[in-house]
């Protein structure tokens, strides 16, 4: 009994030890399992936080170079009074645009000219607190200039510079420093004259978190070393001198182990279990394998592409221009090559009015616009917010033109978008290779240039790059600093006035206020020239109002009916514009009653809201509201009746024609007619014979104005006039 006895218990505490042996074999095994998937993955993850944390390094520079590596910047940084120019590009701009922390501007003594910290523009000699450290990359820099360095061969920088890891004030940070160079090499520059540039990011903030974030590494952040959580992966990256160590920590997903976790249960049961727990485990391997490939071809894809568009992005157009260029080159006669940047029309208005969410879904639409009609070779890229690029092999100039006919016709055609229509344009600069050269940055320079001179032509149109557009663009920026100077003094500025008669009795209904500008060394400068100058700088709302003041003064004592104001679009789209008109009006003791306000057709068809509720509240008040330039634009009166609207001004290119054009005459005819059968005033702008005149006074319009009645003249002759010292004929 007691053999049987010690027999059943050898057995079962054989079984008890094979089984506990096999479950301590399978557990062992698990746990390697477990702890190798663990380690090849942080392993991987390791290697992608070292290539994103170094990225923003390099990236640094490379952004800082948008506005070192430009001849508009020596300029600026070498003569006084640009600091609006250089806050706007060496400073604000930057940090609003790449999300630069610090930024500072040295003249070729290292004396600080400018500096920009803790989102604000700060006193020049804030840099002085930074000077000691950064004194080793600014020497360091100098030597390079002194010995001429270039950047190395394959850097994507034009231009030498240095870069490291400090800290500042105990935070972690990147510095970038780099020499304010000309990108023409027409600019002489001596080596003591050389203005630097100081380019700051810190890596404790909100870049780390989007690192993370983009990575998928949970709670990525910098911790000092004495500060790291053994539960947490690390990285550490030093400075070039070694000196500088910045370390990051992570909290690493370890697959393996949590697959463990929830086996646990499975390895206490009986041992037909292992085989299941092989199985799960060899599944749960390949899914996990799986998910890493996908990561890893995700990550490969969002390194060329744009997440919201799905269009490939600005690395990607480099690398591409770059190869084409060389295979252009490899070749002995080579096809054209076509480079085109292209630029929405009015996309931040409809940022700031309609939202970003519609103006996300506009950026969609316009690249599925634009990819139906850009040949199947020529992808189109997205360089930038509302910025994109497109490459076209093979397309001889004429062929070129009509590709960007297609552009600027489709995307003229509204979006409607979630029940709202959004209006824009786009505008499309053009560079050719070989006619424009074989480099990558001159056909770009080139093609930004043609797209400026697009822009600056009226929008919505394209323009193939002309030798004459770099001087265009020089006398532009000249234009604009010295009407900067000219609002400044408003000593060269002045108000003329045109008297408009009444078409039947010809007596003075009302005048026109003009703006005109004498320039003592260019003479008489045209508002068609200076007036977009003065709405693209950002000018239009002062030189506005001081016309509105200056009219307002000068004609409050005259004995006329109205004085027309023109409004500049920029203006109407300006929250509080309306306020403003009534609070000048209210200051200087003006009828509201008195002031008509002056809208081109085309502005006052594509307000937007803003504008809507700004054109209210004037009618509101009592001011008055034309029409400029009626039949011109596409709109029509019932296109135009959901705002209550005073007066139409008929073009003078109709007025010209009715005596040579029965239809233009009939056109003229209709449009009275219409008027006045919806209550509004007709006036016919142009007048210039008297045959014009009677066919007008014939079709009874309201009101008569051009050179054949009066031209227009300072307030002094008018005022004479008016009180009889001087006559005027109509």
């Amino acid at each position: 009994m007691n053999q049987q006895f010690s027999l059943f218990l050898s057995r079962v505490v054989a079984s008890l030890l094979a089984m506990v042996l096999a479950l301590s074999a399978m557990g062992a095994f698990l746990v390697w399992v477990a702890r190798s998937v663990d380690n090849e993955d942080i392993r991987r993850q390791g290697e992608i936080a070292g290539y994103a944390l170094r990225e923003i390094r390099t990236n640094l520079a490379h952004n800082q170079e948008s506005s070192t590596f430009w001849d508009e910047a020596v300029e600026r940084t070498a003569t006084s009074g640009n600091e609006e120019w250089i806050d706007g590009n060496l400073g604000t701009w930057m940090h609003s645009f790449f999300g630069f922390d610090e930024a500072y501007v040295l003249d070729g003594q290292e004396r600080p000219i400018y500096a920009f910290a803790e989102e604000q523009v700060k006193p020049a000699a804030f840099f002085e607190l930074r000077r000691d450290l950064l004194k080793p990359y600014l020497q360091a820099l100098r030597s390079k200039l002194a010995a001429a360095e270039t950047p190395p061969e394959g850097s994507q920088e034009q231009s030498i510079g240095v870069t490291d890891y400090v800290y500042i004030a105990g935070r972690p940070a990147v510095v970038s420093v780099k020499p304010i160079l000309s990108d023409s090499g027409e600019l002489e520059q001596p080596l003591s004259s050389i203005r630097v540039h100081v380019a700051v990011q810190y890596l404790d903030g909100s870049i780390i978190d989007r690192v993370g974030q983009a990575h998928v590494l949970e709670d990525l952040k910098f911790v000092p070393s004495d500060q790291q959580d053994p539960r947490h992966v690390s990285i550490s990256l030093s400075s070039d001198g070694g000196d500088v160590v910045v370390a990051f920590q992570w909290l690493p997903f370890r697959p393996g182990q949590r697959l463990l976790a929830s086996l646990s249960p499975v390895l206490a049961l009986v041992g037909s279990v292992l085989l299941v727990g092989t199985l799960i485990i060899s599944s749960a391997s390949y899914r996990r394998k799986l998910d890493r490939l996908r990561n890893d071809a995700h990550i490969r894809y969002l390194a060329s592409h744009d997440p919201l568009t799905g269009l490939l992005n600005r690395s990607a157009y480099e690398r591409a221009a770059d190869e084409m260029i060389e295979q252009f080159s490899n070749r002995q006669q080579p096809d054209p090559l076509a480079f085109l940047f292209m630029d929405l029309d009015r996309f931040k208005q409809v940022n700031d009015i309609l939202g970003h969410q519609v103006g996300d879904a506009v950026l969609v639409e316009f690249a599925r616009r634009t990819s139906e009609i850009l040949p199947a070779n020529a992808p189109i890229y997205r360089v930038g917010g509302d910025e994109f690029a497109a490459l076209i092999p093979n397309r001889t100039r004429r062929e070129i033109e009509q590709l960007c006919g297609r552009l600027v016709e489709s995307l003229a055609e509204p979006m409607d978008i979630d029940g709202r229509r959004a209006f824009v344009g786009v505008s499309i600069g053009v560079s050719m290779a070989p006619y424009d050269g074989t480099d990558r940055a001159e056909l770009n320079r080139k093609a930004d240039v043609a797209l400026y001179h697009a822009k600056t032509a009226g929008r919505r149109r394209f323009s193939i790059f002309g030798t004459q557009m770099d001087d265009a663009i020089q006398n532009r920026a000249a234009l604009e600093t010295e009407l900067r100077e000219a609002l400044r003094t408003k000593a060269p500025l002045s108000v003329v006035y045109q008297p408009k008669f009444a078409g039947h009795g010809g007596h003075m209904l009302g005048v026109e206020a003009l703006v005109r500008w004498q320039h003592p060394d260019r003479g008489a400068i045209s508002p068609a020239q200076f007036i977009p100058i003065a709405e693209e700088a950002g000018l239009i709302a002062d030189l506005g109002l001081w016309v509105l003041e200056t009219a307002c003064r000068d004609a409050i004592a005259w004995p006329v009916e109205h004085l027309a104001v023109n409004v500049s679009p920029v203006q109407l789209r300006a929250a509080g514009f309306a306020e403003t008109v009534l609070g000048t009006l209210e200051k200087i003791g003006f009828p509201p009653d008195r002031l008509e306000l002056e809208i081109t057709e085309t502005d006052f068809a594509g307000t937007e809201e803003v504008g809507m509720l700004n054109i209210r509240t004037l009618n509101a008040a009592g001011i008055a509201i034309a029409i400029d330039d009626f039949g011109t634009g596409s709109s029509t009166f019932e296109r135009l009746r959901n705002i209550d609207f005073d007066r139409i001004k008929i073009d003078r290119s109709f007025v010209t024609s009715i005596t040579e054009s029965e239809g233009d005459a009939e056109i003229v005819k209709a449009m009275i007619s219409m008027a006045h059968a919806k209550g509004l005033k007709t006036t016919a702008e142009g007048v210039e014979t008297a045959e014009q005149r009677e066919i007008l006074r014939a079709f009874g319009c309201d009101e008569l104005q051009g050179y054949l009645l009066g031209k227009p003249m300072p307030p002094q002759q008018l005022s004479a006039i008016l009180s009889g010292a001087e006559t005027i004929t109509p």
